[in-house]
């Protein structure tokens, strides 16, 4: 009997499996559902030219992400730091993405597939990062990487407050959702993805113990929010529009920078000490 009993270490390693690849499993789904309505249907997306085009994009680079979510969370699943650090920063852009879509796009038949993959992603992120011990990881804060961050999270929260300060006094934004309702993405960044960008930096700055892990995540989710950036220019350009190039260009160079301190960071990375990954909040 004692032979069919399985050890604690066995368990932990059930569990933490079982969360990590029906969570992706579920979400895979889900995400091919939702982004191929969103490229099929002439229904999806009743915007702007330009937005419409721009969410077609999106989804076209989303399509493209989920077998990279799947590896990453089978990685994860297997114990691998890099896999699970990777699966976090990309389960990040499916929460914004999809927290954009929720409210920022008018109702259509996807919408319930639009809040099913915000809150599996959420609730597979908070898990993530909960279940990391981070003094475990082999990791280091580096006060470059997170003066990068305070200066892009400031930077873009001047740049939206840019166009919103104005209007306090009366007048409208130049950027406005369906019914001169808020600009999502405006609400998204002011609100939760900005504030966690400069955060990150900050505790990079300090040295904080927690830094690292949640420095790669935001890398992670900035390098794919500019890749999304891109994917929405080359679909204007590919349409006869121009795309906004100082923006793709800023754009550019934050891709450049995420793929280059992602990659060195990956290359230095040792194996984490035991335990590093706790079993899932969830089970």
């Amino acid at each position: 009997m004692s032979a069919l009993k399985a050890s604690p270490a066995n368990t932990i390693g059930l569990l933490r499996a079982r969360w990590t690849t029906g969570v992706t499993w579920l979400l895979a789904p889900v995400l091919v559902a939702a982004t191929l309505y969103g490229l099929l249907s002439e229904r999806a997306y009743r915007l702007d030219r330009t937005v419409h085009l721009e969410s077609m994009a999106q989804d076209v680079l989303t399509l493209a992400i989920v077998p990279v979510l799947i590896w990453a969370g089978r990685r994860s699943s297997a114990g691998s730091l890099r896999g699970h650090l990777l699966w976090l920063g990309l389960l990040g852009y499916i929460a914004y993405t999809y927290l954009v879509y929720a409210f920022g796009v008018p109702h259509n038949s996807a919408f319930l597939l639009y809040v099913a993959a915000l809150t599996l992603s959420i609730a597979a992120l908070i898990d993530g990062i909960a279940r990391i011990n981070v003094r475990r990881i082999p990791l280091h804060a580096h006060a470059g990487v997170g003066w990068f961050l305070i200066v892009i999270g400031l930077a873009f929260a001047g740049l939206w407050l840019s166009d919103i300060v104005p209007t306090i006094g009366g007048g409208l934004p130049g950027t406005l959702n369906v019914g001169e309702l808020p600009y999502p993405v405006y609400v998204v960044d002011l609100a939760f993805a900005l504030p966690a960008v400069v955060a990150t930096g900050v505790a990079l700055v300090r040295g904080h113990v927690a830094a690292p892990v949640l420095g790669a995540v935001v890398l992670i989710k900035v390098l794919t929010m500019g890749l999304a950036i891109w994917a929405m220019a080359i679909a204007l350009l590919i349409n006869g529009q121009q795309p906004n190039w100082a923006v793709a260009g800023l754009f550019a160079v934050m891709i450049t920078v995420c793929t280059t301190v992602l990659w060195r960071g990956a290359r230095e990375l040792g194996p984490p000490a035991p335990g590093w990954l706790r079993p899932s909040l969830w089970n």
